[in-house]
């Protein structure tokens, strides 16, 4: 690994060159161990506190992946099918209009479910992202397109209200027949889960997967002041950076409100590319890195994660991203080798990064 080491550390290093940012952090496994660690930059720009593999940070969008495999135990350990009609499950489930009854799990999943990309409801019920978004001009579209919103999300006090907010949605094109990533969506799923296991889907998180995995330092929402390794948020405007709150949201853990490190994002990827799995069967696996939705050649999308192919090797990745927050993790499988980066600013293009070292890897 030396002679790569040093090709990564260059890659590395001159992707920092072309991108300015306070902090990263970076590690890569192979055949189910740690194999490289890279650090830069601090987590705390005011202290000078160094950016570490355990400092703690937003994983946003990664966030995603947890609820995939949460339904995925779900289906293996309860009376729940994937693919039968949410509304089974959720009667009070529906849209404005559409073939809502026919929504699957699965298709909500994959993204292919018919629902529009921009409802922002979940993402706006952190206030702290509400009050940002009030003070920069490229988010005020939002209101103008929902000029009641904020009536809307003083109403929505649990994961079924959110469902019941689709209500309000009109579905864009025919369940299973499209592709749109829909965030807010994804709470819909916590809420088969509470309902179905009877636990709410922070308890069936914590309990299913990362108490079993030995994740010690991720956590869900959890309050800035009690952890001592979290890490500032910082935006870049005009040449500086800017302090941002940390993202927290009561109801948007499953969409993108986890925290976590690289040293514990490293071991959820192993438990994920190996072949004894933890958490779900192998076979069950497969089908979560499966491409189901087909959005371009090479291209796709599986259950909360995003699948391309190159080289004949199928890279299953996803990125996460929100004010101050860029954050991205990428695995290949069938050669037992992955990597996670977690950056405390916004707008890096960490895909960029990743698909230059896998290149070298592969």
């Amino acid at each position: 690994m030396n002679e790569l080491s040093h090709k990564i550390e260059e890659i590395i290093n001159n992707f920092i060159l072309d991108n300015k940012l306070p902090g990263l952090s970076l590690q890569i496994v192979s055949d189910c161990k740690s194999n490289f660690t890279y650090e830069y930059g601090v987590s705390n720009i005011d202290l000078k506190k160094p950016m570490k593999q355990d400092t703690i940070s937003s994983i946003m969008s990664l966030s995603k992946s947890f609820t995939a495999l949460a339904m995925l135990h779900l289906e293996e350990n309860n009376d729940f099918n994937l693919d039968t009609p949410v509304i089974e499950y959720l009667p009070y489930f529906k849209a404005k209009s559409g073939e809502y009854v026919k929504i699957t799990s699965k298709q909500i999943l994959s993204h292919t479910a018919g629902f529009p990309d921009n409802i922002w409801l979940v993402s706006l019920l952190d206030n702290n992202l509400l009050q940002y978004a009030k003070k920069h001009v490229e988010y005020h579209f939002i209101f103008e397109q929902f000029p009641t919103f904020e009536v809307t999300i003083s109403k929505i006090k649990t994961r079924e209200d959110i469902t019941r907010y689709f209500s309000n949605i009109t579905l864009d094109y025919k369940p299973g027949e499209g592709w749109q990533y829909c965030t807010d969506a994804y709470a819909i799923l916590a809420d088969i889960v509470e309902k179905v296991s009877g636990l709410s889907w922070e308890d069936y998180v914590l309990d299913k997967i990362i108490i079993p995995l030995g994740l010690t330092n991720t956590h869900i929402n959890p309050s800035t002041a009690s952890l001592q390794n979290m890490s500032e948020y910082y935006s870049l405007y005009n040449n500086r950076f800017i302090n941002v709150t940390a993202p927290t949201n009561r109801l948007g853990a499953p969409v993108g409100f986890i925290y976590s490190t690289t040293n514990d994002m490293a071991k959820y990827l192993i438990a994920l590319m190996g072949s004894e799995q933890k958490i779900i069967s192998l076979s069950t696996r497969d089908k979560m890195f499966s491409m189901i939705a087909q959005r371009a050649p090479g291209l796709s999308y599986g259950l909360g994660w995003k699948i391309k192919n190159v080289r004949d090797l199928n890279i299953v990745e996803h990125a996460g991203g929100y004010p101050g927050v860029s954050s991205f993790a990428a695995m290949i499988p069938t050669i037992n080798v992955g990597l996670v980066m977690l950056c405390n600013t916004d707008g890096i293009p960490l895909q960029n990064l990743s698909d230059q070292i896998l290149d070298i890897l592969i």
